[in-house]
């Protein structure tokens, strides 16, 4: 039979305990579920928060400590979208009233992915390293990896804590999701099309923070030459690299430039680096949270579309959202987001606000951090 949808959309889940579809029994006692799903570095989380007025969760319905919870989320009257697998972590019990809160993180991280260990990759890409650390965790490796050359590194810790410390040196989207090692260039999710359109009065909450700065140039990087036995500074910038004399690099500094203090093993290394570092900066300028209604597409990854806000239109990644379903059937989602493009109406506006057509802010001009308050498609600045 046909679901009718209702004329006020209403959210529609369903939730799995060790594969049995426990939903209906949870329906009176459901307060709210809580999904948050993160870009990289931390383990997707789901929370169930229910009633526990009549103490049966103390008893025959106590959850066990590491028991499987599939979640699918979606609109009444449409299909349902699978969200993930999770692992019970931990029981939070509240009195007066009585609530239970059940939190669960994804399934796959082991305690061989945490347990430090000494291991050398010898004259190996990036997608090569990647790859080996996945065949030794039996998981599968998904996303897009430069090879990019790595003459030697030597890892001191666990393998989480070192995919995380290379997916930060080079711009990389990295977790674990079930039985995916996830290790993603965030350059090439930048380049995937938007999947939501939305506008500034479909924003019930939150903020969004510019720093009207010059975005900077580029990157001053370092590396040895094993041939000559010296260190070359390189500025790297968006068209290519130039190397420089080291006592210009001493003597002058320049707001354009970002300094790091990393060496690299050649230039191919430098320039990647240097690139990820630059796409850190520009992705830093316009960031925020703001709050929607809720949508299966708003997940981490993804990019949305921001019309009719002004200079504040622009394609948007999405760096983490946090869905919460409550007992009525309303989905709110919180989205934390960085701004990948801007709209073309920006540049146009910015010239005539006294920049140049470059970019870049008029001779005196002064630069400031702009922080807009979003409340019910309403924008205020603070």
């Amino acid at each position: 039979m046909e679901v009718i949808k209702p004329l006020i959309p209403v959210s529609d889940y369903r939730l799995l305990y060790e594969k049995n579809d426990i939903s209906n029994e949870l329906a009176d006692y459901l307060l709210s579920i809580s999904y948050t799903d993160y870009l990289s570095g931390q383990s997707d989380e789901l929370a169930i928060e229910l009633e526990n007025i009549d103490g049966r969760r103390y008893g025959e319905w106590y959850p066990g400590q590491g028991d499987e919870l599939t979640f699918e989320l979606g609109w009444l009257g449409e299909e349902r979208r699978q969200i993930g697998v999770f692992e019970i972590v931990d029981i939070n019990f509240q009195f007066s009233p009585g609530t239970v809160t059940i939190t669960a993180q994804a399934v796959g991280i082991k305690n061989s992915v945490r347990t430090k260990a000494a291991h050398a990759y010898e004259n190996m890409t990036l997608d090569k390293v990647a790859k080996q650390i996945a065949d030794r965790q039996g998981l599968t490796l998904v996303g897009a990896i430069e090879p990019i050359a790595l003459d030697r590194l030597t890892q001191q810790e666990s393998d989480i804590e070192f995919l995380k410390k290379l997916a930060d040196e080079y711009d990389y989207a990295f977790k674990i999701d079930g039985n995916k090692l996830v290790f993603h260039a965030i350059s090439e999710l930048s380049l995937l099309d938007s999947v939501v359109t939305f506008k500034l009065t479909d924003i019930s909450g939150g903020q969004i923070r510019d720093q009207i700065k010059q975005v900077p140039k580029a990157v001053e990087v370092k590396s040895h030459d094993p041939a000559t036995k010296k260190t070359v500074i390189y500025d790297v910038k968006n068209e290519g690299m130039t190397a420089k004399d080291s006592s210009v690099s001493k003597s002058t500094t320049s707001p354009d430039t970002i300094k790091t203090s990393s060496r690299s093993s050649s230039p191919e290394v430098a320039t990647a680096k240097a690139q990820a570092e630059l796409a850190k900066a520009n992705r830093e300028r316009t960031t925020g949270n703001i709050d929607l209604m809720g949508n299966p597409s708003y997940l981490s990854g993804n990019t949305i579309t921001l019309e009719a806000g002004g200079e504040l239109n622009g394609d948007y990644l999405i760096q983490a959202s946090q869905h919460t379903l409550d007992r009525s059937g309303g989905w709110n989602t919180r989205l934390d987001i960085c701004r990948i493009r801007e709209a073309d109406i920006v540049s146009v506006k910015a010239e005539k606000s006294g920049q140049s057509k470059t970019g870049g802010a008029k001779s005196g001009s002064k630069k400031k951090v702009v922080i807009y308050d979003v409340q019910n498609g309403r924008m205020g600045q603070k």
